[in-house]
């Protein structure tokens, strides 16, 4: 998919967010923000699947926290170098795993800055 559909895509999606947070809170703005959740998540797929063919230099990996013994991080690494780490530890590779989604988010931001 062309740089440019994507880039139509995202800013479509930060229209929905926005949209969205007007709602009233209840069930549907919840059901709103999490299916606008998973449009940005097929966006980031499609964003990966582009980087695939043309290699990108970050990655996103979970890993053992070197401050709190037994916890796991996320991080964003650049060549295979850490320069972003998830602010807090988790108890579990697991939950480390899980958190991964404001990995995806920081990883996002630093792909469209680096396609600048």
């Amino acid at each position: 998919m062309s740089a440019a559909r994507l880039k139509e895509l995202e800013e479509m999606a930060a229209k929905l967010l926005e949209t969205a947070r007007k709602l009233p809170s209840g069930q549907d703005r919840h059901n709103a923000l999490q299916e606008i959740e998973r449009f940005r998540a097929r966006i980031t797929a499609l964003q990966l699947s582009d980087m695939a063919q043309s290699p990108q230099p970050y990655d996103l990996v979970t890993r053992p926290c070197t401050i709190h013994a037994g916890r796991f991080r996320w991080d964003i690494r650049e060549n295979g170098r850490p320069i972003q780490s998830s602010i807090e530890s988790f108890a579990t590779e697991q939950e480390a795993h899980e958190a991964h989604a404001d990995g995806r988010l920081e990883l996002e931001k630093l792909i469209l800055v680096s396609r600048l």
